[in-house]
C-alpha cells in the first residue's frame, strides 16, 4: 500500500527535480537500453540521420513514447494504471526494461529523496507517482520525461550508426516541437485513448534476444 498520504511532503523547485531524476547521473541505468533500437540498427531499418529521426517520432506519437506518457499522466491523476502498464509491453525485453527502470527509480527515490513510493512499479507509472507526490506540473515532467526518452534513443544511434554528435543535437532541435505537442495532448488523455501503431519498433524488440552481439539489454 501507498504510504505518501501520512507523510509530510517536501518543498523543491520542480526545474531541480526534474533536472535531477533526467540527468544522466541519476542511477537507473537507462544507458543500459536502446529500446529495441540496437536491433533496429543491425537490420538497417535505422541507417542515418533521417532514418532515425523518423524512427524516433513516430515512437513519441504513435508508439511506446505515446503509451507511456499516457499511462504516466493517469497515474500521476492517481489512477491505478500499473497492471496495464505491465500488460501493454509488446514483448519481454520491454518488460524487463520497464521493469528494471522502474525498481531503479523507485529504489532511489525511497533511500534518497524520502517518499515511501511502492517499490514494483513500471518505470512510468513511478514517474507519474513520484512527479504527483513532488508537485512537478504535468505538462513539464511529460516533456522531460519524453525528452529523456528522445535523447537517449539519439545517443543510441549517434553511437552504432554511427552518428556526428552535431548531427545528434539536430535531430533534438527538430523534435522539440513534437515533444512539446505531445506532452500537452497526453497531459489529459485517458485510458481509452491507448494505442500505438508502431510494430516495426515492437518487432525490433523481439529480434534484438536474439542477436549474436548485443552491447544493450534491450
Amino acid at each position: 500500500m501507498d504510504t505518501s498520504i501520512k507523510q509530510k511532503q517536501p518543498t523543491f523547485d520542480y526545474h531541480q527535480l526534474l533536472l535531477s531524476w533526467f540527468s544522466p547521473s541519476f542511477p537507473i541505468g537507462s544507458f543500459n537500453f536502446s529500446h529495441g533500437l540496437e536491433a533496429a540498427i543491425e537490420y538497417e531499418f535505422v541507417y542515418d540521420k533521417i532514418s532515425l529521426e523518423e524512427w524516433t517520432k513516430h515512437l513519441i506519437v504513435n508508439g511506446t513514447g505515446k503509451t507511456d506518457s499516457i499511462l504516466l499522466a493517469n497515474a500521476y491523476n492517481g489512477e491505478d494504471v500499473n497492471k496495464l502498464a505491465f500488460a501493454l509491453c509488446p514483448s519481454k525485453e520491454r518488460w524487463i526494461e520497464s521493469s528494471n527502470l522502474g525498481k531503479a527509480f523507485c529504489k532511489n527515490i525511497r533511500e534518497n529523496w524520502d517518499y515511501k513510493i511502492d517499490t514494483n512499479l513500471a518505470y512510468p507509472i513511478a514517474i507519474g507517482k513520484a512527479g504527483s507526490y513532488f508537485k512537478i506540473p504535468l505538462e513539464k515532467l511529460l516533456i522531460a520525461f519524453l525528452q529523456s526518452f528522445v535523447s537517449n534513443l539519439i545517443n543510441v544511434g549517434i553511437k552504432h550508426i554511427p552518428l556526428g554528435q552535431s548531427e545528434g543535437q539536430k535531430i533534438l532541435i527538430n523534435l522539440l516541437p513534437a515533444i512539446e505537442k505531445q506532452a500537452n495532448i497526453n497531459k489529459i488523455a485517458h485510458i481509452n485513448n491507448l494505442g500505438s501503431s508502431a510494430f516495426l519498433s515492437d518487432l525490433s524488440s523481439m529480434y534484438h534476444e536474439t542477436l549474436n552481439n548485443r552491447i544493450y539489454q534491450t
